[in-house]
């Protein structure tokens, strides 16, 4: 009895679907993505900057559960980091 009980604490009440899942790793996938991408720029103090802007865009917009709503703002955020590799290009 004890032990179901502990097995229940540690087991996660919600699943995620798949299709959940997959957003995630897609999300974490561009978080990395745009924080490499910031490691390449040549002025420290952009750098960090676009450091702090990624992780709090991304920490506002982490409560979403909508499925379409996480599918526009992983496009936008694809989109911002276009833009952010074609910056570096331009400045090298």
């Amino acid at each position: 009895m004890l032990l179901s009980a502990c097995l229940r604490k540690k087991i996660p009440q919600q699943t995620m679907s798949l299709k959940r899942f997959m957003l995630r790793v897609e999300a974490l996938k561009l978080y990395r993505n745009v924080l490499r991408q910031a490691q390449q720029l040549p002025d420290p103090t952009q750098r960090q900057d676009v450091q702090e802007w990624v992780r709090a865009d991304f920490e506002t917009h982490r409560h979403h559960q909508d499925e379409e709503t996480i599918k526009r703002l992983i496009m936008q955020g694809k989109q911002q980091l276009e833009e952010l590799e074609k910056t570096i290009k331009r400045s090298k």
